[in-house]
């Protein structure tokens, strides 16, 4: 079972993730990777790569997605960036709620 990206609790020198949810470097690196949530209402954050940081929206298993890159957080999990197809919404996704596991190519 993969860990939770709720599981963003302190980390080192007691600087909680929300401390971490500033901007991280991304570009649309992974120019054939497409996919879908892996289920409904998936959570998406501009904020930064951690399940403490806050919420801008819900996409559902119908929303075709671009997988920009990945990044690994402090804890070792995984999230891509994507950008919903013909809209602007666009933020990071866990990758265990993307088909896929998301993007293969790192940020």
């Amino acid at each position: 079972m993969a860990p939770s990206p709720a599981a963003a609790v302190p980390v080192e020198g007691g600087v909680s993730a929300s401390a971490a949810c500033r901007p991280h470097s991304h570009s649309a690196k992974d120019t054939f990777n497409n996919g879908y949530p892996s289920k409904g209402s998936v959570p998406v954050r501009s904020a930064g790569p951690y399940g403490d940081c806050p919420i801008d929206g819900s996409i559902d298993s119908s929303t075709r997605l671009h997988y920009h890159c990945y990044t690994v957080n402090d804890y070792g999990n995984t999230w891509t960036w994507v950008r919903v197809v013909g809209e602007g919404i666009a933020g990071w996704v866990w990758d265990e709620n993307l088909e896929g596991y998301g993007s293969a190519v790192r940020c």
